[in-house]
């Protein structure tokens, strides 16, 4: 069992879900928990820095042979439960069956009961079949969303079981349905991974044809190639393995940065039951916020020394083309032409600038989750977040799945909150989110404006100034020969120099240019000008709905904002990953 600390360390999981048949062949267990065991040594290859768990519900069958390969293999467990715990093991008949399902839930790393629908109480599921196998329906759509990866120990027959293996996988592939009424979107797909089919054969079925064959099942979102499927899991688990690797590596370095950020956003937080799952919440947060601030850092010093040493390099040219004509000099344009190239794959290499966008999104995410939690709203943010924006940014909408997985299974209570809690709550969600917010959007998109008015004029300056010296250059060169004769001893040199001025002038303001268009400042200072408007009228709505101890309203409004905060921070990072560091070719 894992300690507190260890459960707190910030870090993703894989998840690795399991379902398929009930009835195996006896003879069958061995090869095919050998065929699991192998996939989870091909995902601990992919993913040296990231703990895999198992997600399996204990069901028999190919749940508890799940369960005993995670074992064999060295990683955890854990069991989501269709039922409350006792009400569970009367599905269970035998003794011996009872007696397995016991001794596996004790060696589980941890185990909950998936919650009852609203409406439908622990009577309603004994005494009602159809409600009963709802809840193993549940459990299945549970494990297929939460998953990274689905292995599915299935002979590929379709039926029409009401929570069977083939209405999981096929509703995995489709597109899983969100969660509750307010989040139901029957046209997005909520796209989780591959699954893995291991062809299995039924107990008292005919044997398959292709039986113990794998093969993959995808959406066929992105391509009906399968090496497309596959390679893009491979870069989504590549990112959530280097992600993990960060949290190791810079997490100690971090160390002040990550206990500022935890103070800032539990400072005179009111006092709650369920304070386990706000400090998970907040640790996270803390982390990816610290990460995304120090990797923001990193990318944009690589372009502003990427753009200076472009221009150096031009002004060694020029100066050996009309100054100095020493190979020395020739050689130093190359050469910090080279360094500015190797600079630039340092950085691409080492993904500065995917790093800072990818941390700042998940971090975001994490703080209208922590403020969503807080005022008694247990949606995962995940169903909202980046649903438009697919690809590789898929391992994010993974990343808040699984750290909120994460957060809940560290969470064991279930508290309903008093209307004075509730009330304590959300005024301090408006006090320290959405009146710091309208300050930060205010002040932030004031200062983006200024800096980009302040550097568009100095390079418009020197682009001015590149056309006065050209046309110095003209007039020099028309009237040379009305110039005073003491000029001409200077001719050579003037002339030289006003071709430089020139040329670099118009370099530098092109530079310049460069980086306003990388750094899309007036673009960020209209949304968040948007923003700002946003948040100001969500504290005069919230500040009436407080006032009429309306709370229910209250709770909606903090909904709808955070939705837009969602919204926004999606619209920031496509913005962004629009805009690409490059070496500059022009």
């Amino acid at each position: 069992m894992k300690t507190e600390t260890d459960k707190n360390s910030a870090q993703i999981p894989l998840y690795l879900g399991i379902t398929g048949h009930r009835d195996l062949r006896e003879e069958d267990k061995m090869i095919l928990k050998q065929m699991i065991k192998d996939i989870i040594e091909e995902k601990k290859s992919q993913c040296p820095n990231t703990e895999i768990v198992m997600l399996t519900p204990l069901a028999e069958g190919a749940d508890r042979l799940g369960a005993y390969a995670a074992i064999e293999s060295g990683i955890s467990f854990i069991a989501p439960l269709p039922l409350p715990v006792e009400e569970y093991r009367k599905d269970f008949t035998t003794k011996e069956s009872l007696n397995e399902f016991n001794e596996l839930l004790e060696k589980a790393e941890d185990w909950f009961e998936l919650p009852l629908p609203n409406g439908i109480s622990l009577e309603d599921i004994q005494k009602d079949r159809v409600k009963r196998r709802d809840q193993y329906y549940n459990i299945g759509v549970f494990i297929a969303k939460q998953s990274q990866l689905l292995i599915a120990l299935w002979d590929g027959i379709e039926n029409n079981k009401r929570g069977g293996t083939s209405e999981i996988v096929n509703l995995r592939k489709s597109g899983l349905p969100s969660s509750g009424n307010r989040t139901r979107k029957r046209l997005l797909n909520f796209q989780t991974g591959l699954i893995y089919q291991i062809i299995t054969p039924h107990e008292r079925e005919p044997m398959p044809a292709d039986a113990f064959k794998t093969r993959m099942i995808h959406s066929g979102y992105w391509s009906d190639s399968d090496n497309k499927s596959v390679e893009m899991d491979r870069k989504v688990l590549s990112h959530i393995d280097s992600y993990n690797r960060d949290v190791k590596i810079y997490r100690p370095k971090l160390k002040q940065k990550i206990e500022e950020n935890k103070r800032r956003l539990l400072a005179d937080h009111p006092e709650t039951k369920d304070e386990i799952e706000i400090l998970s919440i907040t640790e996270y947060r803390s982390v990816t916020s610290a990460l995304a601030s120090y990797f923001q850092v990193k990318r944009y010093f690589a372009l502003r020394v990427l753009l200076t040493l472009v221009v150096v390099a031009f002004i060694f040219f020029q100066i050996y083309v009309e100054f100095w004509h020493k190979p020395v000099l020739l050689l130093l344009y190359p050469v910090t032409m080279g360094i500015g190239a190797l600079w630039f794959l340092n950085a691409s290499n080492k993904r500065y600038e995917q790093k800072h966008e990818d941390y700042r999104a998940l971090s975001e995410a994490l703080r209208v989750q922590f403020y969503l939690t807080i005022s008694g709203n247990k949606t995962s943010v995940a169903d909202h977040y980046l649903q438009k924006h697919k690809g590789e940014l898929e391992w994010v909408i993974y990343a808040l799945r699984a750290a909120l997985l994460k957060v809940s299974v560290l969470n064991k209570t279930d508290n309903v909150l008093l209307n004075s809690e509730i009330n304590g709550r959300i005024k301090f969600v408006s006090e320290k989110w959405i009146n710091k917010q309208l300050d930060y959007y205010r002040n932030t998109s004031i200062k983006l404006h200024h800096g980009s008015e302040k550097l568009e004029r100095f390079a418009n300056r020197l682009f001015f100034g590149a056309l006065g010296a050209a046309l110095l250059l003209f007039l020099f060169t028309t009237l040379k020969e009305h110039l005073p004769r003491f000029i001409e001893e200077y001719e050579e040199a003037i002339h030289s120099g006003l071709i430089v001025c020139t040329h670099c002038l118009l370099v530098i303001s092109a530079a310049i240019h460069g980086y306003l268009e990388k750094m899309i400042f007036n673009e960020q200072a209209k949304t968040y000008q948007h923003m700002f408007q946003v948040f100001r009228i969500a504290r005069e709505k919230l500040s009436k709905e407080l006032a009429a101890e309306n709370l229910e309203e209250a709770c909606e409004i903090i909904w709808e904002l955070g939705t837009e905060a969602l919204m926004e921070n999606a619209d920031w990072l496509l913005l962004h990953r629009s805009r690409p560091m490059e070496i500059p070719k022009g």
